[in-house]
């Protein structure tokens, strides 16, 4: 089943990701890899909006670094600190 993010905060997400942090030279690659992580765990991205700047880069970095996009899946046992707490196992 395909999660289908709430467009208007997963957008400002992507901005913020745009404007905080350096991981990539582009939007799309945000979009990509968080689209990516919330139809595999789901996200709370209101939460992940509202983090303090440690905790949005963690879970972005750990996003970047072990998302498989050509799978669809989060690898390596990571689960982001905004991850929607009934998809966690």
């Amino acid at each position: 089943m395909i999660k289908v993010p709430n467009v208007k905060l997963f957008n400002k997400v992507v901005e913020r990701a745009v404007n905080e942090l350096e991981f990539y030279n582009d939007e799309v690659s945000y979009r990509c890899d968080l689209l990516t992580a919330h139809t595999d765990i789901g996200l709370d991205f209101e939460k992940l909006l509202a983090f303090p700047i440690y905790d949005f880069v963690h879970d972005m970095r750990g996003i970047a670094n072990n998302v498989d996009r050509y799978k669809n899946k989060v690898e390596n046992g990571f689960v982001p600190r905004c991850a929607l707490p009934e998809e966690v196992v």
